[in-house]
């Protein structure tokens, strides 16, 4: 366990960011439901982790019913989405993560890889006062790291979160942009479950700068004495939590996730969002990553106004890919505006070499319209 010194310093980074949001309110509304999703996609598995438990306490319940207003709700009169046919191969000794860390946008992208062998089994261990953290595995590409990670504590602690995952570029000495972190432990024997915890990582990657060879990961564990997990209080008291000191293991990355570059192409393809005339204008395609851009035809009608109505009025239903006649449905990840649209990335399946990649597109204000449905790539 880490000093009193230290705990208060984190508990002194905690409150601070509490005041960064409480004071943060230019924030859009589009901008708003993308922080949402993200946010539901965590939780999606906090809760699986705690459900129907004591520790699940008011302030979460609200937060749910708050995320549903917000988010859920403007979504209930959206199109059924496909269901994928396509049946995800065995994961082998990470088959585990499936059920504890993997979320439902991302389990696409990962199968991919590791059915075409993109992955690397790191399986490399740093132990300090009864934590342990175990870096199994990661894949890359020159967009970003996905990385596969397992926490335990012996029976003086039970898992509450994992404080912090960073990566840091040894050669640069620089952390590198983390994004989301999600996990859990559901499946996982009730005698165990308190003690072991599954998650992922990802972290961005700017492909103008050069790819990272040697890294360092870096963890802390949080964690309550034996019992507490049930107490609807916890995580709101601070003096009840401990946390591990920073636990650090080093690895290099398989040279082969350099091998794949990232393709572009830009379609120009024309359609009407929101009374607007837009164009698809470039799409990216890698073995973790599919970014679709979306902007302005008319440059007279660039301004924050016209683009924020268009995000807000503008539901991305996501990617079709089309393997060996199969559909994969590739759900988006992230979003944001850009200086004449906006862009979002998807999950990819990019390495199992689809025929073609469909992108789904509803206007708010048309649930009774068909999808825009635009041909991104062909393989023909």
């Amino acid at each position: 366990m880490i000093s009193s010194s230290e705990e208060q310093t984190l508990q002194a980074d905690a409150l601070r960011m509490q005041a960064d949001l409480d004071q943060d309110q230019g924030v859009s509304n589009s901008a708003l439901r993308l922080a949402i999703q993200t946010g539901m996609e965590r939780g999606q598995q906090r809760m699986k982790k705690r459900v129907f438990s004591k520790g699940m306490g008011f302030s979460a319940a609200a937060a749910v019913v708050v995320a549903a207003v917000l988010f859920i709700l403007p979504y209930f009169h959206s199109a059924p989405q496909p269901v994928s046919t396509r049946q995800s191969v065995n994961w082998g000794e990470l088959e585990v993560f499936k059920g504890n860390a993997i979320s439902s946008l991302d389990e696409p992208t990962l199968d991919s890889a590791i059915r075409n062998g993109y992955i690397q089994l790191v399986n490399q261990k740093a132990e300090a006062n009864g934590y342990t953290i175990t870096l199994n595995a990661v894949t890359a590409d020159e967009n970003k790291i996905m990385y596969l990670y397992t926490a335990t504590t012996d029976d003086k602690q039970e898992i509450y979160s994992i404080n912090s995952a960073k990566m840091k570029d040894r050669i640069t000495n620089g952390y590198l942009n983390t994004t989301t972190q999600t996990g859990g432990n559901v499946t996982i024997p009730e005698l165990e479950k308190n003690h072991v915890f599954y998650g992922r990582g990802v972290v961005e990657l700017d492909r103008t700068e050069p790819f990272p060879q040697q890294l360092e990961a870096e963890f802390r564990i949080a964690s309550v004495n034996p019992g507490k997990l049930a107490d609807r209080k916890t995580g709101t008291i601070m003096a009840d939590m401990h946390y591990s000191s920073v636990l650090k293991v080093r690895f290099a990355l398989d040279p082969k996730f350099q091998e794949y570059k990232t393709q572009i192409v830009k379609p120009d393809l024309p359609f009407t969002l929101n009374g607007h005339e837009v164009v698809l204008s470039q799409v990216e395609m890698s073995p973790l990553l599919i970014r679709a851009r979306v902007a302005l035809k008319n440059p007279a009608e660039n301004n924050w106004k016209t683009r924020e109505g268009i995000m807000e009025s503008t539901l991305i239903q996501g990617i079709t890919s089309k393997v060996q006649g199969e559909p994969v449905q590739l759900s988006p990840v992230s979003g944001n505006g850009t200086e004449d649209g906006f862009e979002y990335a998807f999950a990819s399946s990019w390495l199992n070499d689809p025929e073609s990649l469909v992108l789904k597109i509803k206007e708010r204000e048309s649930f009774d319209k068909p999808d825009i449905q635009l041909e991104i790539y062909n393989k023909k």
